[in-house]
């Protein structure tokens, strides 16, 4: 009986001394049960799921830094597993390393919602919170992927963003969320509320993404021409 509990706490230690030696996530563009890329905004929401609990992370479209690039095992591999029925939309999120076994496993996030939309993104987000907690995984600061030369410009560049000042920019409770508005109370971000107290889903001029909290403060991050931008908003709540 002694031996089998030691056992068992040996396997735990191992698993998680394995567990933090992992930095950066990777997860794909395109969700194998879409015809579309970031369909519904969900990849984008993972990735920002995933950088709001510390880690750097990467579409699997995307250049990879250096490190990433001379060793793949420096990441964990996300991807989502749907199992519908006629009535339900049933999502799983899986975690694996880079010998494709499975690391962690999310319980099933579920929707009865019956728009597509609503109801892949009402799974997604119920996934995602059940892994909450499970990632018994280094966290580091990741540092967004592209930053954008002015943050109320309607065509992303790859020069230095510019910084909203907070005395420009405050945020107005809404039934669902919140406005982002100027100093002549015009809108600049809208923000709709998930279950995530760190992540927004946002919408700025023609670009939708997330609005998220990382260690340096609150990102606008959205595709756009397959590019992932990133603008740093400061706002207070």
């Amino acid at each position: 009986m002694k031996k089998s509990v030691l056992l068992v706490l040996l396997l735990v230690f191992s698993f998680s001394f394995a567990q933090e030696n992992y930095k950066y996530v990777i997860l794909p563009k395109k969700f194998s049960f879409f015809k579309e890329e970031n369909k519904y905004n969900l990849n984008t929401i993972t990735k920002a799921f995933f950088e709001s609990n510390g880690f750097e992370v990467y579409f699997d479209t995307d250049s990879f830094p250096k490190e990433l690039a001379e060793n793949r095992c420096l990441a964990l591999y996300v991807n989502a597993i749907e199992n519908n029925t006629i009535f339900v939309t049933k999502i799983n999120i899986e975690v694996k390393d880079c010998y494709n076994k499975s690391v962690v496993l999310s319980d099933i996030g579920t929707s009865r919602e019956k728009e597509y939309q609503k109801a892949y993104t009402e799974a997604f987000r119920n996934a995602l919170t059940a892994l909450k907690g499970q990632l018994n995984i280094k966290r580091t600061s990741a540092q967004p992927a592209v930053m954008i030369n002015d943050i109320v410009a309607t065509t992303p560049t790859s020069k230095p963003n510019t910084i909203i000042d907070v005395s420009q920019l405050r945020a107005v409770a809404t039934e669902t969320g919140y406005n982002l508005v100027n100093h002549t109370n015009n809108i600049v971000v809208i923000l709709h509320s998930t279950s995530l107290e760190n992540v927004f889903i946002a919408s700025k001029d023609i670009f939708k993404g997330v609005l998220i909290k990382k260690n340096t403060g609150w990102f606008f991050e959205y595709d756009f021409e397959n590019k992932v931008y990133s603008e740093k908003i400061e706002v207070k709540f």
